[in-house]
Parts: C-alpha cells; sequence; structure tokens
C-alpha cells in the first residue's frame, strides 16, 4: 500500500476507535495481515487463548465450531491445541483468510461480511460458534448474535468477548439480557474484565475485554 494510500485509510480506522464500515475494515485487516500475529503477541494479546480454554470444556471431540472473523487464525491455533474440534472459519480479510489457511486448522473458511446478516451459514449447522475481538466492528452486534443463534444447534455454545469501554458505552449487558428473554440462549457466564492489549500504550490497563458465554436454546 502507498504511504498515501495507508494515511489516508489511517484517517478513517484506527485501531481503538474501530470502525463499522466494511471495506475499511477489510482494508485496514488485508494491509496488516503479514505481520498482524507478531504484532499482537508482542501486546501480549491472549484474547483466543483466553476464549478457547471458556468454550472447550462444553464440547466433544469432532464438534464443528464457527469462528466469527477468524482473522488469521489464532482462536483456531488455541482451539488445535484444546482438542480435537472441526473449525470453519468466516472473514472480511482475504489476505487474513490465505495466512488462516495456512495453519492448517481449518476445515473451510469463506470470506464474509459479517454485516451482513444473515450469514451464508446453514440453520442449525454448527456445534458452537466464537467470535474475539469482532464486535467492536458491528454495526448491530444483536443482528449477529441472534443469526449465531440460528446457526448453532439447540443445546451449543456460543462465545464472544467485547471490550469494557464498548460495554459500558453501549448498554453491552443489556443487548444480552435482551436475548435471554427472547428464548435464543441461556447466559452461562460473563468473565470479570481480562487483559486486553496490555503491550499496546494505546490500551494499556484502560480497555479491557469481557468473555460471554452462552447455551443456545
Amino acid at each position: 500500500m502507498a504511504d498515501d494510500d495507508r494515511d489516508q485509510l489511517d484517517k478513517t480506522f484506527d485501531l481503538k476507535s474501530g470502525a463499522t464500515d466494511s471495506g475499511a475494515v477489510s482494508e485496514y485487516y488485508d494491509d496488516w495481515a503479514e505481520s498482524y500475529d507478531e504484532t499482537l503477541k508482542s501486546w501480549n494479546y491472549t484474547a483466543p487463548m483466553d476464549a478457547a480454554d471458556l468454550i472447550a470444556g462444553h464440547l466433544r471431540p469432532g464438534d464443528r465450531v464457527l469462528d466469527v472473523g477468524c482473522g488469521t487464525g489464532l482462536f483456531s491455533i488455541a482451539m488445535r491445541m484444546a482438542g480435537d474440534f472441526r473449525i470453519h472459519g468466516i472473514d472480511i480479510s482475504e489476505a487474513s483468510l490465505k495466512l488462516a489457511e495456512e495453519n492448517g486448522a481449518y476445515e473451510r473458511l469463506v470470506a464474509v461480511d459479517l454485516q451482513d446478516v444473515p450469514l451464508p451459514i446453514g440453520d442449525n449447522s454448527m456445534d458452537a460458534a466464537a467470535s474475539v475481538g469482532v464486535l467492536t466492528y458491528i454495526e448491530d452486534s444483536a443482528a449477529l448474535l441472534r443469526d449465531l443463534c440460528r446457526i448453532v444447534k439447540s443445546g451449543g455454545v456460543i462465545t464472544f468477548t467485547q471490550r469494557t469501554d464498548r460495554w459500558d458505552e453501549l448498554g453491552f449487558g443489556k443487548t444480552l439480557e435482551a436475548l435471554e428473554r427472547e428464548g435464543l440462549w441461556t447466559i452461562l457466564e460473563i468473565t470479570d474484565p481480562k487483559d486486553y492489549l496490555p503491550g499496546n500504550p494505546d490500551f494499556g490497563d484502560d480497555i479491557r475485554v469481557i468473555h460471554t458465554l452462552c447455551r443456545v436454546s
């Protein structure tokens, strides 16, 4: 990417503020893909491992898990260490998907705009779903979570993260409770805030992340 293009992209998207414009998100992560894993490692990013630890005990060997916003595949690597699962990944960044394919942990990878629901995935076709570090970029997170309840079969589980700043700004806890009242899921666990990107000075200890685990009704 040329420097002028990079400067223009930085004006429309930065990691802390995020964006819900699909084109900006796709371009940003395409550009970052090659150095993404190494950068996240330097920032002490553990959310994929924490999410895998939270969900793996609720799964059986061979269960199909949808990695929603899979990026380069960090969650799938964590899940591969946690057990024998069939992981399917979807993401908007084509460059990230190419790198995810190289790690060999996915059964299938598809380019998908997560803003556009319903997602192109069949009803009751998955045993579980996970979305780590993604909801910051979703305009209507409730619509996406409802659609995951369509995709994951009854009795299956969904785990996802939300940053503490967005949790407070959006009243995100009320969204989760509303979906429970609609009979879509039962909330099994909402964790205490965990470190998110402690090695990134723009985040530090000010912005942390909350993990949620729900069972589909």
